[in-house]
């Protein structure tokens, strides 16, 4: 299994075991996720007619629950602020560790991703790891058109690989 952690907070971020893709330059790692119920102890069955009682328990992303990430709320102006912080320390880190040939990819797929971002901002949540650290990568999700599930989005250069 593959961990994904963030390179400054150390936070979890995401794994292998969801459905993911990379995108932009290989800059951002694209993962679908879905909405589960916690806690119900209702298994519905084939001969369940009834569609209405599927029991008690709580809606969670399935992501944000096996990760423990945080949501934030930020205006569109602190969010750019915190993203342009945030990738000029990426780009010094790979610069410090000898990974010079993957800043101008990564510079073009973040730009890409930012623009994205920007432009269905307020169709964004946001998300930070288990810590609340906010000088540490921040994680967008929304809905793609069609979809009723999120879709999270993850600065890739800026988490480290582990695998278990």
């Amino acid at each position: 299994m593959l961990v994904w952690k963030d390179l400054f907070s150390g936070d979890e971020m995401v794994s292998d075991s969801y459905k993911y893709s990379y995108i932009y330059n290989n800059a951002c790692l694209q993962v679908k996720a879905k909405f589960i119920t916690k806690g119900s102890d209702f298994v519905q069955i084939a001969a369940d007619d009834e569609a209405g009682d599927e029991g008690e328990g709580e809606t969670v992303i399935n992501i944000v629950d096996a990760h423990e990430l945080q949501e934030m709320t930020l205006a569109k102006k602190d969010t750019m602020g915190m993203l342009k912080a945030y990738l000029k320390k990426v780009v010094g880190y790979l610069k410090e560790n000898g990974k010079e040939d993957r800043v101008a990819d990564f510079q073009k797929g973040a730009t890409e991703l930012v623009k994205f971002v920007m432009g269905k901002f307020d169709e964004m949540q946001i998300f930070v790891g288990k810590s609340m650290d906010t000088d540490a990568g921040l994680v967008f999700a929304y809905t793609m058109d069609g979809e009723v599930d999120p879709t999270f989005l993850f600065f890739l250069d800026g988490m480290k690989e582990e695998k278990f």
